[in-house]
């Protein structure tokens, strides 16, 4: 069937239209546009902008983006949970630990990409701060990193040696150990540090019963282990800790297609559907069904790279994409119980109104939270190393 180069030429455009307009002056990249539901900056999306930014050769803007967020850091290192328009702090969850590790990241990813070597030095003192916060907060009994809070956002879930946070911190030193080696800067054994996280990981983090690497690992109010299937087990490779053909990993994503592609509305959901849980109802989400994507590319298996692929041309609606889509059905189901519990907040509001507008909506799919800078930076990277594995266009 192959991908319709066009319809994807047309996507890539638009998202670094979006990814422009979303940023600020002062370099802050918002999580959406003003008027929808997130016109916030949170470290973790801003650093996906960023290394958009960057694959997309926009590079003043990336640098522009790494000088607010650096500037930004709070007195302990980290990043907070989210920023106003303003650069303030206007966190209302816990510290996210991945958000740390995705700002380090995302540095190290632009002085390798641009030799910006005095951007480095300058900020150095900054980036040692945030790298040396991360090994504050390993758990030394397993070396792996203890985070408040995650990807997911869901403390029940996202509380304690969490995946993604740990695979996004180990590979921020990683980097940032290369880097440091490079250019003779001081470092407080990063490498090290890195290898024991990877370690950690691979040791605890691996369940050979179901063939999969696990969510959480809980280890303070319950000790327990978070098996259930999650896109963001797919860290492991994501962040380079292990090749797309190790086995683990092709394991671990087939679990995850398996019981994570929704069967309805098609693409991937984050997580098992959970009453209760879901802002908007459940459904497929584009940057992570991209995030799959990516494995397949990885392994040069085009047919299913295209499925994926495909799906997110097929839902994008005027080259624009949500955070996720569900049945109208779902999503009035959230509505009811939001609504009755007393807990639907000025944003969510927001969202309601907006996705009950949008022409889709009679058409029976709703469309949450349009447009999301997330899933557009990760399909500009995505379209990046689609084109240079099957295309030759670098």
């Amino acid at each position: 069937m192959g991908v319709d180069f066009e319809k994807a030429e047309k996507l890539y455009e638009n998202s670094i239209k979006i990814l422009r307009k979303v940023q600020l002056k002062n370099g802050g990249c918002l999580a959406t546009p003003r008027g929808e539901r997130y016109p916030y900056i949170y470290p973790r999306d801003h650093s996906f902008c960023i290394l958009a930014l960057l694959s997309a050769g926009m590079i003043k803007n990336a640098r522009k983006g790494l000088e607010f967020v650096l500037r930004e850091e709070s007195e302990s290192g980290a990043f907070p949970q989210r920023y106003d328009t303003e650069g303030r702090d206007a966190s209302y969850k816990p510290i996210q630990l991945d958000g740390t590790g995705l700002v380090l990241l995302s540095f190290a990813e632009y002085v390798k990409q641009t030799k910006d070597f005095n951007f480095a030095r300058k900020n150095w003192k900054r980036i040692g701060k945030a790298a040396n916060y991360i090994v504050k907060n390993i758990y030394r009994e397993k070396n792996l990193v203890f985070t408040p809070n995650s990807i997911h956002e869901f403390p029940p879930t996202e509380e304690g040696l969490e995946i993604w946070a740990n695979c996004a911190c180990c590979a921020a030193l990683r980097e940032l150990s290369k880097l440091a080696e490079k250019l003779r800067l001081e470092h407080d054994r990063w490498k090290e540090y890195s290898k024991r996280i990877r370690t950690g990981v691979m040791k605890y983090m691996w369940n050979s019963r179901v063939g999969s690497f696990v969510k959480n690992i809980r280890i303070r109010e319950s000790s327990s282990v978070k098996i259930e299937p999650d896109v963001s087990q797919y860290a492991v490779a994501y962040f380079g800790l292990l090749p797309d053909s190790d086995e683990r990993v092709i394991s671990t994503v087939k679990r995850i297609e398996k019981y994570l592609w929704n069967k309805e509305l098609g693409g991937i959901c984050r997580y098992p559907k959970r009453e209760g849980r879901h802002n908007g109802g459940y459904g497929p989400w584009p940057h992570f069904t991209l995030m799959i994507c990516r494995h397949y590319i990885n392994l040069g298996d085009k047919k299913k790279a295209d499925k994926y692929l495909n799906w997110v041309l097929n839902i994008a609606h005027k080259h624009e994409l949500p955070e996720h889509i569900s049945t109208v059905k779902e999503f009035e189901e959230y509505v009811t119980d939001f609504k009755e519990a007393g807990i639907l907040r000025k944003d969510r509001l927001i969202m309601i109104n907006n996705t009950r507008k949008h022409p889709m909506f009679r058409k029976g799919t709703a469309y949450i939270t349009l447009p999301l800078s997330w899933p557009h930076a990760e399909f500009i990277r995505t379209w990046n190393l689609y084109k240079k594995t099957f295309l030759n266009k670098s």
